[in-house]
C-alpha cells in the first residue's frame, strides 16, 4: 500500500505597500460601518430628514420670506437647515466614536501599525471612512434641493446648476470640518492616546494643565531623576534630603535633583532602610505617569 502526500509550492509575495495598506483600512472600515445597524439608521435618517426639510423650506420659501427673489438667495433658507448640525453631531457620536475604539478592542490597530504606515496615514484612512457618510447629510440634500427647485420651475436651470456648484463647495467644507472635529480624539485611555496621537491636551477638572507635542512632554526635566522604591518612600526622601539632595515623594515615585554622588547616596539609603530600588532614570516614562504627576502638582499648588 502506497501513500502519496500532496505537494505544495511555496508562494512568495511582496508585502503590501503603504498605499495598499491605507486602502485596506478604508475598505475594512466602510464594510464594518455598513454592517452596523446604528450607523445605517443614523445615516439614512439624517439624509432623509435633511433632504425632506430642505425641500419643504424651498417650497414655502416665498411664504416664509415674502418677496423672495428667484436667484441664488432663494437657497439661503434650505442651506441653513438646522437638521444638518443635529444629524452630523449624532453621526459623530454614533459612528465617529467607534472608528478608533473598534480597532483598539479588536487589536486591529496593532496589525495596521505593524505595516509601513504612519499615524497620519491611519487618521486619513479613518477620515476617508467618515467623510462619505457625513457627505450624505451635508452635500446630498443641497444638491437634491437645487434639482427639485429647477424641476418645479422655482428657479431657472442656470441658477440651479450654479447652486449645485456652490452646494458642492459649501458641503465639501462642512464635510471636512465635521470629519476633522469627529476625529479629534477625546479619551481617558491614556495608553491608546499615547499610541495614536502626536499632540495632546491634558485637562483636569475642566482646566488645561499641559499641552504640546507628546514626545517633548514625556521627556521630562533633564536635571531630575525619578526613583521607584519598594519600601518607605517618605523615609527614603527624608534621608536623601538630610544628605543634601532635593527629593520629593509623589504618586509616581521619588523625584530627585541631579547632583554628583546621587547614585551612591541612593543605594546607601536603600541599604540602610532595607528598601529595593526598582527604577532610576528619566523623570517621565508614560503619558499616564505624566498625568498623575501633573495632577499631584496641581493639587499641591491648590492646597
Amino acid at each position: 500500500m502506497s501513500i502519496s502526500l500532496p505537494t505544495y509550492s511555496r508562494l512568495e509575495l511582496p508585502l503590501l505597500g503603504r498605499r495598499e495598506r491605507v486602502r485596506a483600512i478604508i475598505a475594512t472600515g466602510l464594510r464594518r460601518e455598513f454592517r452596523r445597524p446604528a450607523a445605517i439608521v443614523v445615516t439614512v435618517l439624517g439624509a432623509a430628514f435633511t433632504t425632506i426639510t430642505s425641500i419643504v423650506l424651498l417650497i414655502f420659501a416665498q411664504i416664509l420670506i415674502p418677496g423672495q427673489a428667484a436667484d441664488l438667495t432663494f437657497f439661503a433658507l434650505p442651506a441653513s437647515n438646522g437638521f444638518v448640525l443635529f444629524f452630523v453631531s449624532l453621526m459623530a457620536a454614533v459612528i465617529g466614536a467607534g472608528l478608533i475604539a473598534d480597532d483598539m478592542q479588536s487589536m486591529a490597530f496593532t496589525l495596521y501599525m505593524s505595516r509601513p504606515i504612519t499615524q497620519t496615514d491611519y487618521l486619513l484612512a479613518k477620515a476617508a471612512i467618515l467623510a462619505p457618510l457625513v457627505a450624505m447629510v451635508t452635500i446630498l440634500p443641497l444638491l437634491l434641493t437645487a434639482l427639485v427647485a429647477a424641476l418645479l420651475s422655482r428657479v431657472s436651470w442656470a441658477i440651479a446648476v450654479e447652486a449645485m456648484g456652490i452646494s458642492l463647495v459649501i458641503g465639501g467644507l462642512l464635510t471636512l470640518f465635521y470629519t476633522a472635529v469627529t476625529l479629534f480624539l477625546s479619551s481617558h485611555l491614556l495608553p491608546d492616546v499615547e499610541t495614536i496621537c502626536k499632540y495632546v491636551v491634558i485637562l483636569d477638572g475642566g482646566h488645561q494643565i499641559a499641552a504640546g507635542e507628546l514626545s517633548q512632554l514625556l521627556t521630562g526635566a533633564t536635571d531630575r531623576l525619578r526613583i521607584d522604591v519598594r519600601g518607605d518612600q517618605a523615609a527614603f526622601a527624608r534621608l536623601l534630603k538630610e544628605a543634601g539632595f532635593e527629593a520629593d515623594a509623589g504618586p509616581t515615585g521619588l523625584h530627585v535633583t541631579r547632583k554628583p554622588g546621587l547614585e551612591s547616596a541612593v543605594f546607601d539609603t536603600a541599604k540602610s532602610l532595607g528598601a529595593e530600588v526598582r527604577y532610576m532614570g528619566k523623570e517621565i516614562r508614560s503619558l499616564e505617569e505624566l498625568f498623575l504627576e501633573l495632577v499631584a502638582r496641581t493639587e499641591k499648588r491648590g492646597a
